[in-house]
């Protein structure tokens, strides 16, 4: 067990200093201090609840700047090639295709968090600055444990991705593919909520269609309602937090997700051949 977990960590840390060696989180750092400076100009544009829009802006980045690097680095790190020879697959051959998978997995997480840490103190820091330019009417509050659990969530959302693309790279050959095949599971997942509550509505109204609606239900399952954790607006207003043994039960599901997709991608590679 303890071999197998320093193979894990070796391949871990090679995925990590690949990452930061190529730059991985630089550009998108980069871009949202630009981005976070912008909203320092253009604040007083915001007629009212200036607290409430800055705290969604500042999450609203993160998640676009995590999504980047979902889809273009971990994607192009991830993806089995049969015409580019990547140095993880070169150097996989002494380890286990399980112990492959899940030392990707925890090279790109580790990424995934140092670049989450990097923007959580940048936006702390932006946050603070606009609450003290501003009058305390249009930002009368801030709650720091409701900005941490925002971005607990949010780093939950980008892991359960960051799953699903490993296992999409077993199935799928390229990365191209891989891509367009996550960016259809991501658009799944955000449309899936909007349809299932016009279904129920709807069936609410006619009293029908609820073998549909079960069915969309069902669905979460396989495509994750990410609202469940979402609680950036609950930062700058006095929304009373969701009751813990709900935050509990969201995030162990979550823990489960990521489990359950990581094991189906272990037996997919187990079957697959790396080169």
């Amino acid at each position: 067990m303890t071999k197998s977990l320093k193979r894990i960590a070796a391949i871990a840390r090679l995925v990590l200093i690949d990452g930061l060696r190529r730059h991985a989180l630089l550009g998108l750092i980069v871009l949202s201090v630009a981005a976070q400076a912008g909203a320092l100009l253009f604040f007083d544009f915001i007629p009212r609840d200036i607290g409430r829009a800055s705290g969604d802006f500042i999450l609203s980045l993160a998640w676009l700047s995590g999504c980047i690097f979902l889809f273009f680095h971990a994607v192009q790190v991830i993806a089995l090639d049969e015409e580019r020879k990547v140095i993880y697959s070169l150097l996989a051959r002494p380890i286990s295709r399980g112990e492959y998978v899940l030392g990707i997995f925890s090279g790109l997480a580790g990424l995934l968090l140092l670049l989450n840490l990097l923007l959580c103190g940048l936006g702390l820091g932006a946050l603070l600055i606009i609450k003290q330019l501003v009058a305390p009417v249009y930002f009368s509050q801030f709650n720091m444990f409701p900005y941490l659990l925002a971005w607990f969530g949010l780093v939950a959302m980008e892991l359960m991705l960051l799953s699903v693309i490993l296992l999409f790279s077993g199935l799928v050959r390229g990365s191209f593919p891989v891509l367009l095949i996550s960016l259809s599971f991501y658009a799944i997942c955000s449309g899936l909520p909007v349809v299932r509550e016009a279904v129920g509505q709807r069936a609410a109204r006619e009293g029908a269609q609820q073998g549909l609606e079960n069915m969309l239900r069902w669905l979460t399952a396989v495509f994750p309602d990410f609202d469940r954790l979402d609680f950036k607006n609950m930062i700058a207003s006095s929304v009373p937090l969701p009751d813990l043994s709900l935050m509990l039960i969201n995030f162990g599901l979550t823990i489960s997700y990521v489990g359950l997709f990581l094991w189906l991608a272990c037996l997919v590679y187990q079957r697959r051949d790396l080169q």
